[in-house]
């Protein structure tokens, strides 16, 4: 009974919308998100969020992203199912996963003119259980997350990555991969946590301090938290609209996700 209390615990949403850069010129929404609570094989809750951003110059970036979301959720929901748990998401489980992405890549673009490279994505990831919190961050973006300890502050997990040239990033397709994927544990109650992309990244962290910008995140859980347990159409469409409002048009139009969850 403990996993289902947790269960209906968690309150959650999320929404991915496209730039304005990409609306203008018919380009897809390279973004990509996904959240589910899910049940390990002991009977606790586990709440999954994975978001993903494609590259602006790889030609399938848009396959990439939801490739990646879309395999790192149901692979988990195996690896739970088996007999997994939280604190076994270690780096060898997420160095094999992302062999099964490009793998899975390589499938794609068989009898196509496509390479690896044109499905480059960012990735972000989190698995959230009663007690522990394991997160993967591999490019920009970042993940803040918030304890009931200290409820009033938002912890940034991993600042987003930088790569090797300004204005470049890591991705799943890089041969590198593995050793830039950073693996975070975290052995203690996790009470509220968001996922973003780079799309809004630089409105939402404090570059000077290296901080999350509590003034964004405190307002919007303090609206999730009353809701009912589960997904949230509601926040999710809420979501949606905030993020393509003027408010963030006006300074990016890039491609913008943000997964919200608490169980507070």
């Amino acid at each position: 009974m403990a996993g289902l209390r947790f269960e209906l615990m968690w309150k959650y949403g999320l929404a991915s919308v496209c730039g304005t850069s990409h609306a203008k010129t018919g380009a897809p929404l390279q973004d990509a998100s996904r959240a589910e609570v899910i049940l390990d094989a002991a009977d606790a809750s586990i709440f999954v969020a994975v978001a993903s951003d494609g590259a602006g110059s790889a030609a399938q970036a848009q396959i990439g992203s939801q490739l990646a979301c879309d395999l790192f959720l149901a692979d988990v929901k195996s690896y739970f199912a088996c007999g997994g748990s939280v604190t076994q998401l270690s780096p060898e489980f997420i160095g094999w996963w992302i062999d099964r992405f490009q793998q899975a890549v390589r499938q794609q673009i068989e009898a196509t003119p496509h390479n690896l490279s044109d499905y480059a994505c960012t990735f972000l990831a989190a698995a959230i259980g009663p007690e522990c919190a394991v997160y993967f961050q591999l490019g920009d973006g970042a993940i803040v997350e918030a304890t009931h300890e200290d409820s009033a502050s938002y912890a940034i997990v991993c600042w987003p990555q930088q790569g090797e040239y300004a204005n470049t990033t890591n991705f799943l397709t890089d041969a590198d991969a593995k050793e830039k994927c950073v693996v975070a544990q975290h052995n203690y109650a996790v009470d509220e946590v968001a996922l973003f992309t780079d799309g809004i990244q630089n409105l939402v962290l404090d570059y000077r301090q290296k901080t999350a910008h509590a003034p964004f995140f405190t307002p919007l859980f303090s609206w999730l938290r009353p809701r009912p347990a589960g997904f949230s159409e509601e926040l999710s469409q809420a979501l949606a609209v905030y993020l393509h409002s003027e408010k963030f048009n006006a300074r990016t139009d890039d491609d913008k996700t943000l997964i919200l969850a608490s169980r507070r």
